[in-house]
């Protein structure tokens, strides 16, 4: 069941208003007395040290433990709600747990692990290499933070849109504690997770974490009548602490996790104009309606299953060589295997079906100086070495009716020979060296200078068997490309009041070139793609009024964003069309973002964020319609996943009843409509949408029993949409979109003791 526009419409006018009425009525009624307690400091390590969010001359966003937990979140991609201008959708047509990730306009989607992020996700310090598997459950995680805008300086590679900084909770000496959480939904969904911190003597302590997260199917298929996007999913860590004085601490730590299910529809939108409308009826039934009629059901006769294992391994050493001194080392380890099928088609038909299994691994270490003379100089500098190996990769691709061959001429099971074989490896290898200080002229003004040098080698290996005249083997394709460059931020701040805080900074970022392992013709495989930059101006504020109950920040930033990594779908290849990176545009992106929190009253506090955001590109030129001969001048697009405006308000209520405590939240999420194609082609635009959330939790002792609502007006927009080989009059191949998440309701039961 739908809810119409207009009740849409209503409610996202209330909660816009709601919000305005909080700005203003917070910061316009000074004599208001507020019993609630001060806004609490926020702990942040944006420049690789811990410091209070407010003394951090960048727009950063951190969300602690307790927020996240009242939220409850579906996965990573709910965090929009914490921050302005950001965008984190579900991509898995392609990889399971794909995350397609846009900072300030800065975005990133292609399901390759060849091709790099533009916003880089942390884990505990580790960046993560590659964006399967970013749409995670975040379970035990003691703090997020959002870095907007390029931090390549101290977060090195390819940091060019931001930063999503992830950290678990530690072990603790000398005390045991543990949690232990059931979560079911109305989807026949049920969670469980244990976490279990164990001294282990004076100076050495392990936690343990398990869990079981058995999803079920969100999305009916009117073709098969099975269920899609159930999955599950077996997680297990240990973490171990050894501190065995006040200057040493070390920490190592292993995570599992083996996941299996399917993956969420395909859901064909083709136009009357596609090939397969045109000669295979797979037509969508409107404008806002797949094949199926309905946005969050599928037809494919394909079962999408897929398989996703991860291993990662990770040290960390903090040692205070001196009072002034401490050396750092953070090594990480990451193995991913995985294999999907996937019903690109969407339909009953067997027309395009695609397997991909593939072995990736990542290593990574850093190796870093951080200096505090305790008065005026603070400087972090270091080495970095990244190593990632694409170990084996294969695209097979069934296109066996499209190519006029029998059903299942091709297919997937041993022995049979498929239509389009791509099999590539490819290997990764960067070095840098960074360093970043602050120098404090004088209590109030300091400034900020760093530079990192980067070099980045790229090599693949690629062979591709196509269906000319008969399967053909094409030659061999293989490239190998070095680049480096070399980044810099410089800022200065103003601190005109304890509680006042204004900067101004300029940053650049750089993004190496590589190659396209998913082209099918050996010019365009061996040819690549060169390293785009970024250029970003940012002038903020950070403040904190009313005696430390309201918390208001704001930042203002021009980006000029050169040489942009696009990948297109290009003419050529075996079905006409062949996906390539390029070099093919140049863009501006300007915006404004604010955030405030506020306390409005004994147990009442509002969230409020709101992002304005002016994406335009300078020039974009490129051959991206199969019906042109030339470069296209495509400048008057909008950006891919670049809303005008994105905000969030949100209500907190924490009282005491009886012997326990009540705790709920209500956010609406609201999102502009954005582009989610590259050349914006029909019906893939998404349009606005907003998302209301709903929990209320009753605490008594160590137990805490919740109930909550997700997406309650059952948004229907699309989270991802995809075209191929379009033309410029509206045709294509084929088009299709993937679904975002229903309405959901579900309740959780937690025990928790010793601060977990």
């Amino acid at each position: 069941m739908f809810v119409n526009q207009d009740l849409r419409k209503d409610i996202k006018a209330a909660l816009a208003g709601f919000g305005l009425a909080v700005v203003v009525g917070t910061t316009g009624t000074p004599g208001v007395v507020l019993a609630q307690e001060v806004i609490e400091e926020v702990i942040v390590t944006a420049r690789k040290r811990e410091e209070t969010m407010q003394d951090v001359p960048l727009a950063v966003s951190a969300v602690g433990r307790v927020e996240l937990e009242s939220a409850f979140l579906s996965n990573s991609t709910a965090i929009t709600q914490f921050a302005p201008n950001l965008i984190f959708d579900d991509i898995s047509a392609g990889t399971p747990g794909g995350g397609g990730i846009s900072i300030r306009g800065i975005s990133f989607q292609d399901v390759e692990k060849t091709f790099d992020p533009t916003v880089l996700i942390h884990v505990d310090g580790v960046p993560l290499g590659t964006n399967t598997a970013n749409v995670m459950k975040l379970l035990d995680v003691e703090r997020v933070e959002i870095l907007r805008g390029p931090q390549g300086t101290l977060f090195g590679k390819n940091a060019v849109g931001g930063v999503i900084n992830i950290f678990r909770l530690k072990p603790k000496l000398n005390e045991w504690a543990g949690k232990a959480r059931a979560r079911v939904d109305d989807n026949n969904s049920v969670d469980f997770e244990g976490v279990l911190n164990i001294p282990l003597g004076e100076s050495l302590a392990a936690k343990v974490n398990v869990a079981r997260l058995d999803q079920g199917g969100y999305y009916d298929n009117v073709t098969t009548g099975d269920e899609e996007g159930d999955s599950v999913e077996d997680r297990y860590g240990v973490h171990l602490l050894w501190q065995p004085n006040d200057d040493l601490t070390a920490e190592v730590q292993y995570n599992r996790s083996d996941m299996d299910g399917t993956i969420a529809p395909m859901l064909s939108i083709n136009s009357p104009q596609a090939t397969f409308c045109l000669f295979f009826g797979i037509c969508a039934t409107g404008d806002d309606a797949p094949i199926s009629g309905d946005r969050v059901k599928g037809a494919g006769g394909l079962r999408q299953d897929f398989e996703l294992d991860s291993s990662d391994y990770q040290a960390n050493i903090n040692w205070q060589l001196t009072s002034q001194l401490t050396g750092v080392l953070i090594y990480g380890h990451r193995e991913i295997d995985e294999t999907g099928i996937y019903d690109f088609d969407g339909s009953p038909l067997e027309i395009f079906h695609v397997r991909r299994p593939n072995e990736y691994k990542q290593d990574s270490v850093e190796a870093r100086i951080d200096y505090d003379n305790g008065a005026n100089l603070t400087v972090t500098g270091g080495y970095f070495y990244w190593h990632s190996e694409l170990e084996s990769w294969r695209n097979e691709i069934d296109i066996s009716t499209l190519l006029g061959l029998p059903v299942d001429a091709c297919g997937f099971a041993p022995g049979q020979t498929h239509c389009q074989l791509q099999e590539a490896n490819a290997d990764s290898e960067s070095n840098s060296v960074f360093a970043e200080g602050e120098y404090r002229l004088n209590d109030q003004w300091s400034v900020t200078a760093g530079a990192r040098w980067i070099e980045e080698t790229k090599k693949m290996n690629l062979q591709v068997t196509l269906p000319v005249f008969g399967l053909v083997a094409l030659p061999p394709t293989s490239g190998d490309r070095t680049d480096d460059d070399v980044i810099y931020r410089v800022g200065l701040s103003w601190k005109p009041a304890d509680e006042t805080l204004f900067y101004l900074t300029r940053s650049t970022g750089f993004r190496s070139g590589g190659f396209s392992i998913r082209a099918t013709t050996p010019e365009v495989a061996s040819t690549g793609f060169e390293p785009e930059t970024v250029e970003n101006t940012e002038l903020g504020a950070k403040t904190t009024l009313l005696d430390g109950r309201i918390r208001l920040n704001a930042a203002v930033f021009n980006m000029d964003y050169e040489d942009m990594q696009q990948e297109i779908n290009i003419p050529g290849g075996a079905a006409g069309n062949q996906d390539a990176v390029v070099n093919a545009a140049a863009a501006t992106l300007r915006g404004v973002e604010l955030e405030l929190a506020a306390i409005l009253a004994d147990a009442w506090r509002v969230d409020f964020n709101v992002g304005y955001l002016d994406a335009e590109y300078d020039d974009f030129r490129a051959k991206v319609f199969a019906d042109g001969t030339a470069n296209d001048d495509l400048s008057g697009l909008p950006l891919r996943r670049a809303p005008e405006w994105t905000y969030t308000a949100a209500l907190n209520y924490a009282q005491q009843v009886g012997p326990g405590e009540v705790t709920g939240r209500l956010s609406y999420d609201w999102r502009d409509d954005y582009a989610g194609t590259l050349t914006d082609f029909p019906r893939t635009h998404v349009d606005s949408y907003g998302v209301l959330d709903l929990s209320l939790s009753y605490r008594l002792d160590q137990w805490q029993l919740s109930a909550f609502g997700r997406n309650l007006t059952d948004e229907d927009e699309y989270s991802h949409t995809f075209v191929v080989s379009p033309d410029s009059i509206g045709g294509s191949l084929f088009t299709f979109a993937t679904p975002r998440q229903p309405r959901t309701y579900g309740a959780e039961l937690t025990y928790s003791f010793g601060g977990y």
